[in-house]
């Protein structure tokens, strides 16, 4: 049973340790020690604050072996994005042209450099180490955030977007990256997107074309790869389309990983969540396996067994659970189904 709680400064030393193994593109999970500290800070102070509606918040978690203290993976969410600067986009967009007098068609796409995704929230800084990859940690470390945003809205905005991290070689080599931005930036794709989190943006401002981009005008490399997930992300994808996430014709700017996007009363595991009461403790449980969260802004989440009564609105959990969330009877849990093909929260 593996913990999901929110990170704390003790561990800033493990996540820079799965910064420096995810390689390049992941932009908010920064290698420098010196900005991950400062995003630690960030988080929180976030988590302290009264909120009323989302204003530049960022929650950092981890997800830890309670058995020998392991941090083996991360995510986050930020509350509001382009709050401090501005949030670029690649938006997809078709065009025709006809004509008449030579009976010709031409039905071509263009990428726009747009902000219409800024002021959303956005899940982000997911990283899971390889060989953790088993067990369901992966929709504990991609989920759990769900349950805490259905524990707190108010900290969040309505529509909820995930950048998905684009195509990229072991070497970082970027072919989006190699045949459009790099002829305006003049520098690597890894350093572009150090720099995106080292900066305040600007650099994108002042050399980003301004023009449309004409996809059909790309390396046959370049098209192939628009709106197209790297491979070590297409599990995480996987994950947020079940829970409602649908791909929305926006791309990242450096690499052209999609964006996706949902309205967060939609998200599935939101939806389907319920908060519930501890009737009993027990030394052990035996029933199937859901996402389970105490209600508190120390947020603490795990996947275990808990069986529950929908009439009463109760529930009768494991003392090794009880322990993992430091919770006892009387505390409410929010609950939820690990997979939806089990359906709903049953009696």
């Amino acid at each position: 049973m593996m913990l999901f709680r929110s990170a704390c400064n003790a561990d800033l030393d493990a996540i820079h340790h799965l910064a420096e193994e995810s390689g390049v593109g992941i932009t908010t999970l920064s290698k420098d020690k010196e900005i991950l500290a400062k995003r630690i800070l960030w988080s929180s102070d976030s988590f302290k604050k009264n909120i009323e509606k989302p204003n530049n918040e960022y929650y950092l978690f981890v997800l830890e072996n309670p058995k020998s203290k392991k941090i083996i993976g991360v995510s986050g969410i930020e509350s509001c994005t382009g709050h401090e600067a501005p949030f670029y986009s690649y938006k997809i967009s078709k065009r025709t042209r006809i004509c008449r007098s030579l009976n010709i068609r031409s039905d071509y796409e263009v990428l726009s450099l747009v902000n219409d995704n800024q002021g959303r929230s956005e899940i982000c800084t997911l990283f899971l180490e390889p060989k953790y990859r088993k067990n369901k940690n992966g929709l504990l470390l991609s989920k759990a955030r769900f349950l805490f945003i259905a524990q707190h809205p108010q900290r969040f905005a309505s529509t909820v977007i995930a950048e998905m991290r684009g195509i990229s070689d072991a070497n970082g080599i970027s072919p989006f990256w190699d045949n459009v931005g790099s002829h305006f930036f003049h520098m690597s794709f890894a350093d572009a997107d150090r720099l995106t989190l080292a900066t305040d943006k600007q650099f994108i401002a002042d050399l980003m074309p301004r023009n449309p981009i004409y996809i059909k005008l790309l390396s046959p490399e370049a098209q192939a790869v628009i709106g197209e997930s790297h491979p070590s992300t297409q599990a995480a994808m996987k994950i947020l389309l079940k829970e409602g996430f649908r791909y929305n014709k926006y791309v990242d700017i450096f690499d052209a990983g999609p964006t996706l996007e949902v309205p967060l009363s939609k998200i599935k595991t939101i939806e389907l969540s319920r908060v519930v009461t501890i009737k009993n403790i027990s030394d052990e449980v035996s029933s199937a396996n859901y996402l389970l969260a105490n209600t508190q802004l120390d947020f603490r989440a795990t996947v275990n067994s808990v069986l529950v009564n929908k009439e009463n609105n109760t529930c009768i959990i494991s003392k090794k659970t009880a322990n993992l969330l430091q919770v006892k009877c009387g505390n409410q849990l929010r609950i939820a189904p690990l997979q939806f093909d089990s359906g709903e929260i049953n009696d």
